[in-house]
């Protein structure tokens, strides 16, 4: 009796609650996932005897708040919901979840039986209306497998993307996780507990589940005065790094010398070129004043040589055997100025725009009588873009066509009007519709075997145009490969086609180096790059994963695919450039359809593991766009320049966003360890990166100092690089900060420098830049000692004119950009 006293007197231990089975009996003893379809899940109809399915009573205790608590005291009992009292699940207001499910199509009304009772099931939508039994999959009558009686009674399915659409803040994967009710339990074992069905598979996403995604967009203004920027823009990535701000200020108010030289860094910002020539007026062009602009024949032809090599090369717009005539003709009677045609004058002052960046300034100067200025190349297209304007032209042609695809290249190769050129594409596209070139020339009686093969190089050449701004700006394509039937150019050489062909002569294979190899072999991947982008730049991106990851393996296929176009018989120079040249941007071009497909997932990978494929194939697209980058600038800068473009700073932000989200101490983290943040254990990753980024870096100031603008996005990217490796290396960050300074005085010193003789500069001239500003900062006690002159054997191109190039780290600061600035710096 005393035993018995002593054992009622100790306080009685809490019992475990046991979690209520969901899985089906025999999926339950097999230890296999289980869809819990009622009434027999879709292993067990897959199986021999489908009629074993059955489900531990009370399976169905999770019950909305309209059912009857003894709704489901009877698996052979009719459960009926009331139809006009039923209230939608509960979930944020931004959880992305359609009322009251995604995938039920709010079943309002259902009624269950067991299997074999001989009670029909039924179901009533939210229209009121009556259906019949839940089939799944392809069985049913078009509604998806997971469709069913059990998901709505369960809970709403997992929102995948959540967030608000005007801004672009942190964790957006959320999800109240279902409340388990306080059940007394009988004894249970511990295989019971953790049944491989029940730990962790009622709130995971899987690759089958139907996502609702919202892409990161920004919008900068207010009311009705606003300006949009989707996912494609890399600044959308940099509000992924949230301490960027204060990292910034810091420098700014460290180093006091930005505040007295801030002045002349804002007008670094703006461009030089703001006022003059830019927005200087002049006089409509004619036929006289556009060959008064042209320079003389040796340096013209000179500069149509770079840009049949490394511009038509990659866009067709010109049959150049055609063209070659023409110039010879131009020339032969340039004299008389009244017979020549101003289109044509035109559409030369352009081809010799577009190749004006990858010529050799000193070749040019030497062919030339006097001395070109700075801005020369701009002229030809400010006066080209203004006759364009003034020609009114009301059916466009084929040498109109051209002439507007030359302008929308020439002012991509100088950053002129990055903000329009989205509208300027889809105007392009939408007028050789209205021409009729979206379908293929051969249905139609009455066009020459010449003009159908350049009909067709044309209509692949805007949409292509078209395809990649709408993937650099964050913007849905303006067509679909629905949308068009034109057939792909022939795999031919320009010189075995002519206006007189009669008969389409036989192309050769990719493996071939001809003219159009590179628009053939690109336009191979046309559709897919197509879908992805219009899939990917939608307002609401609705589709499963297992979709996303068929997409990337049709993508990674293409890649594997391009031909090398490199055989032993390849000996001129030429087409060995442009073999190089044609291979490393159909990579890029598919690196970055990669990039735009996957970021969205990867941004949430931390949160959901369903995605850790998806960070790990953007990693993988970033380091090939940043690899060829680096390859290129080591063998040929001049082809470094030609590739040169969004998708490298937008691989350049990627790869410092996954650098910044490293955990120092991953042991800790909570995620699968198959994930991408498993990079940190990794000796000398993160360090292989960040060179490859700094090659990225200096390879961008190459182009940012022959461009109209791009100050601004240089600061930027400096900044995020060196806040990157502060964080990785919190011991050496004051040195890093001191870099960014003298980064920044290096590059304005540089511009200014090149402009010192330049009318354009107005009356403040170089300002504070008039003294060396780099050689004071340095000279301040205290500084940090300079690195060495080149980074991992990469040196600034001499040919290109880079003057003094900050070495090692790099970085901004924030003392003329607010932050306002930073989040819309590519919308300018």
């Amino acid at each position: 009796m005393e035993e018995v006293h002593t054992f009622s007197a100790q306080p009685d231990r809490p019992r475990k609650r046991r979690r209520r089975t969901m899985a089906c009996t025999q999926c339950r003893s097999r230890k296999l996932r289980c869809d819990r379809e009622y009434p027999t899940c879709g292993r067990c109809l897959k199986s021999r005897a489908p009629t074993k399915c059955t489900y531990e009573d009370g399976f169905l205790w999770q019950q909305p708040t309209t059912v009857a608590t003894n709704a489901f005291t009877d698996r052979g009992s009719t459960i009926s919901f009331p139809r006009t009292e039923q209230q939608p699940l509960q979930t944020p207001p931004d959880s992305g979840i359609g009322a009251p499910s995604i995938r039920s199509e709010a079943l309002v009304s259902t009624t269950v039986t067991a299997p074999g009772s001989g009670v029909t099931t039924t179901t009533t939508g939210a229209d009121g209306q009556g259906h019949g039994p839940p089939f799944r999959g392809k069985h049913g009558n078009g509604k998806e497998r997971r469709d069913c009686f059990l998901e709505t009674v369960l809970g709403a399915p997992k929102a995948a993307i959540n967030q608000d659409p005007f801004a672009t803040t942190g964790g957006i994967l959320q999800r109240p996780r279902r409340a388990f009710p306080e059940l007394d339990a009988t004894f249970s074992s511990q295989v019971d507990n953790e049944d491989v069905d029940e730990v962790g598979f009622e709130d995971s996403l899987t690759p089958a589940n139907q996502l609702d995604l919202s892409p990161r967009i920004m919008m900068r203004g207010r009311e009705t005065k606003t300006r949009f920027s989707g996912s494609g823009i890399y600044a959308n990535l940099v509000t992924q790094f949230p301490d960027i701000k204060a990292f910034a200020e810091d420098i700014r108010l460290t180093n006091p010398i930005l505040s007295r030289v801030r002045p002349d860094l804002e007008r670094v910002k703006r461009g030089l070129w703001k006022r003059r020539p830019l927005n200087e007026p002049f006089p409509d062009p004619t036929a006289v004043s556009l060959i008064a602009l042209l320079p003389t024949r040796a340096v013209a032809d000179e500069l149509i040589r770079v840009y049949l090599t490394f511009v038509e090369s990659t866009h067709r717009i010109i049959h150049v055997p055609t063209f070659l005539r023409d110039v010879d003709e131009f020339w032969a009677t340039s004299d008389n100025a009244n017979i020549q045609s101003a289109s044509f004058v035109a559409q030369l002052l352009l081809v010799l725009a577009c190749a004006w960046n990858y010529a050799d300034v000193d070749l040019l100067q030497e062919k030339s009588t006097k001395p070109p200025r700075c801005y020369t190349a701009v002229e030809w297209v400010l006066h080209s873009e203004k006759w364009i304007i003034n020609a009114r032209i009301k059916r466009a042609e084929i040498n109109t066509l051209r002439l507007y695809i030359l302008l929308i290249t020439a002012q991509n190769c100088f950053g002129m009007k990055r903000s329009q050129a989205w509208l300027a594409t889809s105007h392009l596209v939408k007028s050789a519709m209205m021409s009729g070139y979206h379908r293929d020339p051969s249905k139609y009686a009455g066009i020459s075997t010449f003009n159908m093969e350049m009909r067709r190089r044309i209509w692949y050449t805007i949409v292509e145009l078209d395809l990649q701004v709408a993937l650099d700006r964050g913007m849905p394509p303006t067509i679909h490969c629905s949308d068009y039937d034109t057939r792909l150019p022939l795999n031919i050489n320009d010189d075995e086609l002519n206006e007189s062909t009669l008969e389409p002569p036989e192309g050769y294979s990719l493996s071939s180096a001809v003219d159009c190899s590179y628009q053939t072999a690109l336009g191979r991947s046309l559709p897919l790059r197509l879908k992805v982008c219009s899939l990917m730049n939608s307002p609401r991106v609705s589709c499963r994963y297992e979709e996303i990851q068929r997409l990337d393996w049709e993508l990674t296929r293409q890649v594997a695919q391009i031909p090398s176009w490199f055989s032993p018989n390849v000996t001129s120079p030429a087409t060995f450039e442009k073999a190089t040249l044609w291979k490393a941007l159909i990579e890029m071009r598919l690196a970055q359809t990669l990039l735009s497909l996957h970021t969205p997932f990867a941004i949430e990978a931390r949160e959901e593991a369903l995605f850790a494929p998806s960070a790990r194939s953007r990693l993988d697209a970033a380091v090939m766009i940043l690899s060829t980058q680096r390859r290129l600038h080591e063998t040929s800068p001049l082809l470094s320049l030609c590739v040169l473009g969004e998708c490298t700073i937008q691989a350049l932000v990627s790869v410092c966003q996954v650098l910044h989200s490293l955990d120092p101490h991953p042991a800790t983290t909570p995620f699968p360890p198959s994930s991408l943040f498993q990079l940190a254990t990794l000796p000398g990753l993160p360090e292989s990166l960040i060179s490859l980024t700094e090659s990225a870096l200096i390879a961008l100031e190459v182009r940012f100092l022959l461009v109209v603008k791009g100050a601004k996005d240089y600061f930027f990217l400096s900044t995020i690089s060196a806040l990157v490796k502060a964080k990785l290396w919190p011991l050496q960050a004051t040195m890093y900060k001191q870099q960014v300074v003298e980064r920044v005085l290096s590059f304005a010193q540089t511009l200014f420098q090149r402009h010192a003789s330049c009318e354009h500069l107005g009356n403040p001239g170089m300002g504070n830049f008039k003294d060396n500003q780099v050689a004071a900062f340095l000279s301040t006690p205290g500084m940090a000692p300079a690195l060495p002159t080149d980074l991992d054997g990469i040196i600034p191109p001499p040919n290109l004119g880079v003057g003094v190039t900050p070495p090692g780290d790099f970085d901004p600061f924030l003392d003329v950009f607010d932050w306002d600035d930073l989040a819309g710096m590519a919308a300018i």
